[in-house]
C-alpha cells in the first residue's frame, strides 16, 4: 500500500484506566482533558474482560474496500487487482452508534496485586491497542525493557514532571495511531487503489487545523464532490471540499451552461469560489447565495484548491447521531456499573 499521511477516517474512541488504588485512579481522571472518554479499572481481570469482549476482529477489512468478501475477496489470498475504498462506508462509520466505544488507548500500572502491568499488556487482543504503562523509580528499567520489546509503546513515570500534560499529549497521539493501525493493517493486505488526497501532507495539516481551529472531532473522506465530512461533539456536520484544476473547470463549464453570471464563471474557474451543491446547477438559484470564498491548500503543485461549507447542502444531513457529547454522557452513566 502507498504511504498516507492521515486515515481516510477519524472518531474518539475509549480509553482504560487500570490500577489497583481507587484513590488514585479518581484523582488521575479529574486530570485527564474533559474530552477525552474513559473508563476506570481497579481490577485486571474487570479490565480485561471488558477490554477483549469489546473489541472487533478485523472489521475495517470487511467495510472499507469494494470486492471483498469476508476479508478475503473473490480471488482469495492470491488476489492482486487493486482494490477501491468503499467510500459508503465512510459514511455508514459516521453512522454507526459504537464507533466511539472502540478502544484505543490502555494505561495501566505496573504494581497491581492480580497481575502487573506487563503481564495485563501481554493479554490483550487487539495488537492495535496502544499500551501505556505507569511506572515509578523503583520499575523504570523494567519498563524500559518493555517499551524495547515491544510490550508497550509508552511508559510514564508517575511522580516526573508536568506528568498529566504528557499523558494527555500522549493519549491524542495513540488515539490517531490506532485508527491509522487498524486501517492500514487491513489495507497492507491487497493492493490498493487510495485516494490522493490521503497522501497529500497539506491535505492532513489542513485537516488538524481546521479541527482545532472548528472544534471538529471527527472525519470521514467523501466523493462528489471529494474531500470530508467533519463533525463536531454536537454531532453538527461540516463539509470540506478539496478541488483539482480539473474539477475546477467543470464545475465552471457547468455553471457557464446554467446560465450563471460571468463572475461566478470566473471565480469558479480561477479557483477564488466554490458551489455549496448541484443544486444551483439544476435549478438556477441565486448564484451568489450558493458560492463560497476557496482558499489555496498549499500542495507543491499548487493545484488544490478548498472550502469549508457550514451547511450540509453536499452532505444530505445535518447532524450524526449518536454525537460524541452524547456518548460522553452515556458513560458517565455506565461507567461506575463497569468496573
Amino acid at each position: 500500500m502507498a504511504e498516507i499521511e492521515l486515515a481516510p477516517y477519524f472518531h474518539p474512541t475509549q480509553i482504560v484506566l487500570v490500577d489497583d488504588d481507587i484513590d488514585f485512579l479518581g484523582n488521575l481522571s479529574l486530570q485527564l482533558d474533559a474530552d477525552l472518554a474513559y473508563l476506570l479499572f481497579d481490577s485486571t481481570h474487570k479490565a480485561l474482560g471488558y477490554l477483549n469482549g469489546r473489541q472487533p476482529n478485523g472489521a475495517s477489512r470487511d467495510r472499507f474496500f469494494k470486492g471483498l468478501e469476508n476479508g478475503t475477496g473473490d480471488a482469495g489470498q492470491h488476489h492482486r487487482e487493486p482494490l477501491e475504498l468503499d467510500i459508503g462506508a465512510f459514511h455508514r462509520e459516521m453512522q454507526g452508534s459504537d464507533r466511539f466505544a472502540q478502544i484505543s488507548v490502555a494505561l495501566v500500572d505496573y504494581a497491581m496485586p492480580q497481575m502487573n502491568g506487563l503481564e495485563f499488556c501481554q493479554q490483550i487482543e487487539d495488537p492495535h491497542v496502544k499500551k501505556i504503562l505507569f511506572t515509578g523509580v523503583a520499575t523504570e528499567s523494567v519498563a524500559v525493557d518493555a517499551f524495547n520489546r515491544g510490550i508497550i509503546d509508552q511508559y510514564i513515570r508517575k511522580h516526573e514532571h508536568a506528568v498529566y500534560d504528557t499523558l494527555n499529549q500522549a493519549i491524542r497521539q495513540f488515539q490517531q495511531e490506532y485508527i491509522r493501525d487498524v486501517f492500514t493493517a487491513a489495507a497492507d493486505v491487497f493492493p490498493i487503489n487510495l485516494p490522493g488526497l490521503l497522501a497529500e501532507p497539506a491535505v492532513a495539516r489542513l485537516i488538524e487545523r481546521l479541527r482545532a481551529d472548528q472544534g471538529l472531532v471527527e472525519y470521514y473522506l467523501a466523493a462528489e464532490p471529494s474531500g470530508f465530512v467533519f463533525a463536531d461533539a454536537d454531532g453538527q456536520v461540516k463539509r470540506l471540499v478539496i478541488q483539482n484544476r480539473d474539477e475546477r473547470a467543470l464545475d465552471a463549464q457547468r455553471a457557464r451552461n446554467a446560465g450563471a453570471p460571468a463572475s461566478i464563471v470566473d471565480g469558479l474557474a480561477a479557483g477564488a469560489l466554490m458551489l455549496d451543491s448541484n443544486s444551483a446547477l439544476h435549478q438556477q438559484l441565486d448564484w451568489s447565495a450558493h458560492t463560497v470564498p476557496a482558499a489555496e491548500l498549499g500542495d507543491p503543485a499548487g493545484n488544490l484548491r478548498w472550502s469549508l461549507f457550514d451547511t450540509a447542502h453536499t452532505t444530505g444531513s445535518t447532524q450524526v447521531r449518536p454525537s460524541y457529547n452524547e456518548f460522553l454522557e452515556w458513560l458517565d452513566t455506565v461507567g461506575y456499573s463497569l468496573m
